[in-house]
């Protein structure tokens, strides 16, 4: 697995073992789906979500590929790829003006391979640049604004890593099976609203494998691209929400 930060800070590297969305288990019995149990630090809103005051996670309009420092945000955009002939560029992956309306945004493309151990790319952020985790609970969840291309796979996984499922946080034993939620992209920009009371784990690997998310203790945020795929994603105006 290779992982490049994107903008002047050093991202953690991944031991060999720990390639991102690929089962450790070892020959161990398939987990099966894990009965959703809310973690105290989870919000379940029931009149619907809202912009939060200060959830404001990146716009792009800096120019820069660090999160907009708010509220203790301070992590770097980073993407990766397996080491199975899978790409994603362009190497210069820095905001440009293709976001909405003409703003800044950020831009992928590439395609994965389709050998049995690839995995794809994917692409996102460390909530803190100093791998730490980030306490969220007072958030429902995360919104975000993207688009494909003509050619482009449309569907995605968005995913989110806690001190359950991230590697570098010493939890897991069958690590990178984050919480996530399959999005279909369109070809114009759609805005998309993820609940962390709505995100799951896949069947089948995982340990651990809690009833929900730890909105408490986040890490990162990602979009992902499976195998066998070409993608020609944009996207923009990343931000947390609340409950109304």
């Amino acid at each position: 697995m290779k992982k490049i930060a994107l903008f002047g800070a050093v991202v953690a590297a991944l031991a060999a073992v720990g390639c991102i969305g690929v089962s450790q288990s070892g020959g161990k019995a398939p987990a099966g789906p894990t009965t959703f149990k809310p973690h105290a630090s989870l919000k379940v809103c029931e009149n619907g979500v809202k912009l939060a005051a200060d959830g404001l996670l990146d716009d792009f309009e800096d120019g820069n590929t660090q999160l907009s420092e708010v509220a203790g945000r301070n992590g770097y955009w980073w993407k990766a790829h397996d080491p199975d002939g899978s790409t994603i560029g362009p190497d210069d992956s820095t905001p440009r003006k293709e976001g909405v309306d003409g703003s800044l945004g950020m831009y992928f493309t590439g395609q994965t391979a389709s050998a049995d151990a690839a995995w794809g790319v994917n692409f996102g952020a460390n909530f803190t640049n100093d791998s730490s985790v980030y306490d969220a609970s007072k958030y429902a969840g995360i919104t975000f604004k993207a688009k494909a291309g003509p050619n482009s796979t449309k569907t995605v996984r968005f995913k989110i890593g806690d001190i359950n499922t991230h590697q570098d946080l010493g939890i897991c034993t069958d690590c990178w099976n984050h919480f996530g939620q399959d999005i279909k992209l369109s070809e114009d920009w759609e805005q998309y609203t993820i609940l962390f009371s709505e995100v799951r784990q896949l069947d089948g690997w995982g340990e651990p494998r809690p009833g929900s998310v730890t909105p408490k203790e986040l890490y990162s945020f990602d979009i992902s691209i499976g195998k066998s795929a070409t993608f020609e994603i944009w996207i923009d105006d990343w931000a947390f929400v609340e409950c109304k």
